[in-house]
């Protein structure tokens, strides 16, 4: 049996797992992502993975934050992680991983996930958006991915939601209207809860026990989530749309996105405007959506 050793670097931990080519994961485990050490520190902890964990791989597999260079592994922007900016990690993990090594981001790893074996299957267009303190994604044309001119496509967190602010308002982005922050601290303001004691577990919780605040934030997040969903529907014309982060495992939520879209595609339809619904569905996997995906891109590279 061939096996690979995935990674999935992020701001809090570098998650592993040792993986068959169809995705079975045979182990997994992770390690706290180095901050104060730098580049070297986060290399180290690659070395370490790689000794314990991927002597057996035919290939190490990476998923990663950033705008990267899938093909030559460099990094232009490397997220929360700022000291792999401007850095080819392929060129440096050399050093110490004898076997071919593949890099992707981390949202589009999640996409390829889906498309290989999840919700999007099948599909020829689509989007998938992933749901947390930004906006993560990843477009699907012609039922492959497309990274755009500068490996930036996706990037839906930077889009602007108030053009009155300008020329750019960082407090506008859309990763701050919908981040699940903004909608935790919805909530706390309705309930008059200090927002440090609260979270996402705790609104769900309440929402689905009908809480008429609870359901009110949800509703209020999923109205704004619905109008970007709408602009990037006008301008890709996709068939279909999956939803992930932890908080798209919530029907609750999804409901409330599909009402919203629908209300806003009825008065778009009531004015001439066309009015082409997508298919609005969680995403398949959960934590080890990445690696999967980062597999998928390996895998799709070389064959």
């Amino acid at each position: 049996m061939t096996q690979y050793l995935a990674v999935d670097v992020g701001g809090t931990n570098i998650k592993y797992a040792a993986m068959d080519e169809n995705a079975e994961i045979l182990e997994k485990g992770e390690y706290a992502t180095p901050m104060e050490d730098g580049l070297n520190g986060f290399l180290k902890v690659l070395h370490t993975i790689y000794a314990n964990h991927g002597r057996d791989a035919k290939a190490v597999v990476m998923s990663a934050p950033g705008r990267i260079d899938a093909d030559t592994g460099y990094f232009y922007t490397s997220g929360a992680l700022k000291y792999i900016d401007k850095v080819n990690l392929k060129e440096r993990v050399k050093e110490f991983i004898s076997v071919p090594f593949a890099v992707e981001n981390d949202a589009k790893a999640a996409a390829l996930a889906e498309l290989w074996k999840g919700s999007m299957q099948g599909i020829q267009n689509g989007i998938v958006m992933t749901l947390g303190t930004g906006i993560g994604g990843a477009v699907i044309i012609d039922g492959r991915l497309y990274r755009g001119s500068t490996f930036a496509a996706g990037e839906f967190s930077g889009m602007p939601t108030d053009y009155s602010h300008a020329p750019y308002d960082l407090g506008s982005m859309w990763a701050v209207e919908n981040s699940v922050l903004h909608l935790v601290g919805d909530y706390a303001q309705r309930k008059h809860l200090d927002p440090k004691k609260c979270n996402g577990r705790i609104l769900f919780d309440a929402a689905n026990k009908n809480d008429p605040d609870a359901l009110a934030a949800i509703d209020n997040f999923c109205q704004h989530l619905a109008a970007g969903i709408m602009n990037l529907q006008f301008v890709l014309d996709v068939q279909k749309i999956a939803i992930g982060g932890g908080i798209s495992k919530q029907p609750i939520l999804i409901a409330s996105l599909k009402k919203q879209i629908h209300a806003y595609y009825d008065t778009a339809a009531e004015q001439g405007m066309p009015a082409c619904i997508p298919e609005i569905t969680a995403c398949t996997f959960g934590n080890d959506a990445n690696m999967i995906g980062a597999l998928y891109h390996y895998l799709h590279m070389h064959h």
